[in-house]
């Protein structure tokens, strides 16, 4: 999807700025010593055919296969060209004297997964996947490594970006120096001629998973299991792994059921999720009903179903980041250095910032930087609204209210029955249960008559609660009260802490005044929207219908928190994001008062 096509026009000079900051680092000593190449005026095929004392083989391939044209026409495109080099060396790895050896339908998918439809620089690289697919319809990896004291930069871990960012009329190129060859096997093929997972292998053939996973209709995420990691732990055949995993079943039938609810615990359910995604997701829907994978980063180490549950911490199980990401014709490849078994869950408090969406996330010089951009129907995966041709819009500060939404970012939207009758919600995955949903929102300012009411659904079942955002919160009201009356203040700023405030002749502190400014924090509101069964644990649907208002809603936040939980704490921090209890801003404020003194 092409997430810029809305940005407006000021964003422009903050393009220009990160270009001017960021490019120096990239030919610093400890980045890729690269050199960016720029001329508006020749189209990419032309760039080639003008450069043939690096490029000619790749001229003479791109004719062959058909695919010159659309590299000399006008669009947007990103391709990885293999020098003259890397081409050379492909030809005697396939046995091919020249391109004019290798079969046509071969070549095209050469080029299929050498260019991108979109234009992609190097400052939009992180390590894992690109942001769009190639032409094959395949993600390509980026990844920076760190070789004979030099870092550099390989797509798919083996194809050194040697020339950077040479930026033509139509698009932008990256000179490589391997060809990049389209990944053809499938998850199970992969595994099983990998040849270090026989064990799991075996485990997905004793299931029917092996089939499944064989066949190019998914896409598939697995996290397998080498076998070393087994011998680790004391198994050396799949018969050994088996009894352990169901120790108490008496026939076949049952035994090979247990070892069906262990695989698909380490398969994503119909999700195609690089390091990055899981990461941005933070949980994952598996194969096995209704239970999930959590994901987490410690420092360089990505774990899975690190947790801390009733205040426990309960360790997660380390991937071995180096060589998962792998691209499989079907899905991705993550492997484990350690095994994970099926882990019971509880519901759990989900604290979901709404404009966390991963289009947005994506957008250099935009994601929490202050100033607005239009978002069409269709260009969200996670939100959809009425009215192809209506807009809503990701605003960072600019609020009159700087510092108390989260992070100082929302979605607005103009929720009403003229303009934008209904928004919908996919939400983070909630494990089933009971909880208390508040919608999170900046409430009235201005014209007390403007602000929206709305209604709230989940799954399509209309919630008990209308959501008023022309309600400002007097702070110095007691929380427990607030919460009666449906109502709660549900962030931090720690930028409060010498706040005070005369109160009926007295002087009160932030700690009396609910922990929040009132000048701006008592119009951030959560709204208890009425109380949700989660029957099955994944993803679901909330959904907001407009009764009337003028001016619009600001989504921040939503909660789902589970009903027999505190719902008021901990509190979110507006700067960090982190959850905060009352006692840690109690220590806070203390240590703040010491050392005014």
């Amino acid at each position: 999807m092409k997430t810029m096509k809305y940005i407006q026009m000021k964003w422009m000079g903050a393009w220009l700025l990160i270009a001017i900051v960021f490019i120096p680092v990239l030919q610093s000593c400890e980045e890729p010593d690269l050199q960016e190449r720029t001329n508006f005026q020749e189209l990419i095929g032309e760039y080639l055919e003008n450069n043939k004392e690096d490029y000619s083989m790749l001229v003479d391939l791109l004719y062959r296969a058909e695919s010159m044209s659309f590299l000399k026409a006008y669009g947007g495109y990103t391709l990885l060209a293999p020098d003259n080099d890397a081409l050379s060396a492909y030809l005697s790895e396939i046995g091919a004297a020249s391109v004019d050896d290798v079969p046509v339908a071969d070549l095209k998918e050469l080029v299929r997964y050498h260019v991108i439809k979109d234009t992609i620089s190097t400052l939009e690289f992180v390590d894992g996947r690109m942001n769009s697919t190639n032409m094959f319809g395949h993600y390509i990896t980026t990844g920076t490594f760190y070789e004979d004291n030099e870092a550099v930069i390989k797509f798919n871990k083996y194809a050194e970006l040697t020339e950077q960012d040479i930026r033509m009329a139509n698009g932008i190129v990256h000179r490589v120096s391997s060809v990049i060859r389209p990944e053809m096997e499938s998850a199970a093929e992969a595994l099983e001629n990998d040849g270090s997972y026989t064990i799991f292998v075996e485990a997905l053939k004793q299931t029917g998973w092996y089939d499944t996973l064989m066949v190019t209709e998914g896409p598939h995420t697995v996290f397998a299991v080498p076998d070393l990691v087994y011998a680790e732990e004391g198994f050396s055949s799949f018969e050994e792994l088996l009894e352990d995993i169901a120790p108490e079943t008496t026939n076949l039938t049952d035994t090979l059921n247990e070892m069906n609810r262990y695989v698909t615990y380490h398969i994503l359910d119909h999700n195609i999720r690089y390091i990055t995604d899981l990461l941005n997701d933070r949980v994952g829907l598996s194969r096995t009903f209704n239970e999930v994978l959590t994901f987490r980063m410690e420092g360089t180490r990505v774990l899975v179903n690190d947790d801390i549950f009733a205040g426990i911490h309960e360790p997660g199980f380390e991937i071995d980041r180096p060589v998962s990401d792998r691209t499989v014709l079907n899905g991705v490849i993550h492997e484990m250095k350690e095994d994970f078994r099926i882990k019971e869950r509880f519901p759990f408090a989900v604290y979901w910032d709404v404009a966390e969406q991963l289009e947005i996330m994506k957008m250099p010089g935009v994601f929490r930087r202050p100033g607005t951009v239009s978002l069409a129907n269709g260009q969200l995966e996670n939100i959809t609204w009425y009215g192809e041709n209506n807009e809503i819009f990701y605003t960072a500060g600019l609020s009159g209210a700087e510092g108390w939404h989260v992070y100082d970012d929302r979605i607005n939207v103009n929720l009403r029955p003229e303009v934008i009758q209904w928004v919908e919600f996919k939400t983070p995955i909630l494990v089933a249960g009971e909880y208390k949903m508040w919608v999170c929102t900046r409430n009235v300012y201005g014209d007390n008559n403007r602000k929206a009411i709305y209604y709230a659904y989940f799954n399509d079942e209309i919630m008990p609660n209308i959501i008023n955002n022309r309600r400002t919160l007097n702070n110095t009201t007691p929380e427990e009260q607030l919460e009666m009356e449906g109502f709660k203040l549900y962030g931090w700023n720690p930028n409060d802490l010498g706040v005070t405030r005369e109160v009926d002749g007295e002087i009160r502190n932030i700690t009396q005044l609910n922990y929040m400014h009132n000048s701006g924090a008592s119009r951030m509101t959560g709204q208890l929207a009425g109380v949700i069964k989660v029957e099955t644990t994944g993803s679901h649907r909330v959904k907001f219908v407009g009764i009337t208002g003028t001016n619009g809603a600001w989504f921040d936040m939503i909660h789902f928190i589970p009903v027999e939980e505190d719902q008021l704490w901990p509190r979110v921090n507006t700067k960090t994001g982190e959850l905060v209890s009352k006692e840690e801003i109690n220590a806070a404020y203390e240590e703040y008062i010491s050392n005014q003194e």
